[in-house]
């Protein structure tokens, strides 16, 4: 009976240690998932903050070359294509690498993510010349 009652604690004692330790690899998944989110989101807000530096560049040295030499003052969509294009260009340069390779492999548009960054902001400026 005592024999039985010593086995009987060992299996507790094993369950229970199988169970912590199960419980542990649990939680260390979930945490590590919400790092990764993290710093996906960090990511995203590098390549933002770059798109914003970049509009500001360009705006600074072409567009207003461009406007300038339009007849209209505006600028012509093949212009608008080109701006884009370097906006892509110049804002990846300034991207450091380990953002760049964790939006990839998060499967993130990057360059969708830098025109639509892009976009806004120059949305947001015209809004506050406006204004």
């Amino acid at each position: 009976m005592e024999q039985l009652l010593d086995y009987g604690m060992q299996i507790a004692a094993t369950l229970l240690i199988t169970l912590i330790g199960v419980l542990g690899a649990w939680l260390t998944l979930k945490l590590g998932k919400s790092t990764n989110l993290q710093n996906i989101n960090a990511a995203q807000k590098e390549v933002i903050r770059a798109a914003k530096l970049t509009v500001g560049e360009l705006q600074q040295t072409l567009v207003g070359e461009l406007k300038a030499a339009s007849a209209d003052g505006k600028l012509k969509p093949e212009e608008i294509d080109s701006l884009k294009d370097k906006l892509i260009e110049k804002t990846l340069e300034k991207l450091s690498a380990p953002a760049y390779t964790l939006l990839q492999s998060a499967a993130v548009d990057i360059q969708a993510l830098i025109t639509g960054a892009g976009e806004s902001w120059i949305d947001q400026i015209k809004t506050q010349s406006a204004a």
